[in-house]
């Protein structure tokens, strides 16, 4: 349903698109409420989380081999993040590190903080705060550009933001929403091997069918997501 009245708007505007109407305002500011929506959402459900195998004591079953799991959970987790950070900051042209002979060494900087971040539960939450705010720029980004080149005035703010055609815009739309996804669930698993005192205490039990749930839901919710932006990108 939302999708249809973002198209309505977008006719409208597409209009008279040279003067910026009351339509054209709505159009741009559609296009920013479901990023917000996600962050509210997420911020909600999935920022704490209560685990039933930690409060069980009669789950003895436990995993093994732990040095092994913890290191590839949080290096993994580690990288994607890192990844999705430095991503962000390539699509503003001021801000690109790719050709830096210093990339290397700025990335690993980044890791190596995202990892100290996310062995203390404090910190985590901060971090999954910043990750939901780098979404939301992106979200920006990706939203303008395809907003500018509507209005045929990509060029003039191309000293600002990288020139996105709009195909690579839809393309980065389903990017930012399914890593946005993965980075969730490896949240909550790093969420589950981090809970309390198992790290401390070297135990980690097994996850119930209770805590596989959050799985599930963090799954169908951003699912619901990609089909949204799947529709609004054949209606444009």
């Amino acid at each position: 349903m939302f999708p249809i009245v973002q198209d309505q708007w977008l006719n409208i505007f597409l209009l008279n698109k040279n003067n910026i109407s009351y339509y054209a305002i709505l159009y741009y500011l559609s296009g920013l409420l479901f990023p917000l929506i996600i962050i509210n959402y997420s911020s909600r459900n999935f920022l704490n989380y209560k685990f039933d195998s930690n409060n069980n004591e009669s789950n003895k079953k436990e995993f093994k081999n732990l040095f092994y799991l913890i290191s590839f959970c949080i290096l993994l987790l580690s990288l994607i993040i890192t990844n999705y950070f430095i991503f962000s900051f390539s699509l503003v042209a001021n801000f690109s590190i790719y050709n830096n002979l210093s990339y290397l060494k700025i990335k690993i900087l980044i890791l190596i903080i995202i990892i100290l971040l996310l062995l203390l539960n404090k910190t985590k939450r901060i971090l999954k705060k910043l990750i939901l705010i780098n979404f939301f720029y992106l979200s920006i980004v990706i939203w303008s550009n395809h907003y500018f080149n509507l209005l045929s005035i990509n060029d003039n703010i191309s000293y600002y933001f990288s020139n996105i055609k709009l195909p690579e815009l839809e393309s980065l739309n389903i990017f930012n929403i399914a890593y946005l996804m993965i980075i969730e669930i490896g949240y909550y698993i790093w969420s589950f091997i981090n809970n309390k005192n198992n790290i401390s205490n070297w135990r980690v039990p097994y996850p119930s069918k209770t805590d596989l749930n959050h799985v599930m839901r963090i799954t169908v919710f951003y699912f619901g997501i990609l089909i949204y932006y799947l529709i609004f990108n054949r209606l444009n």
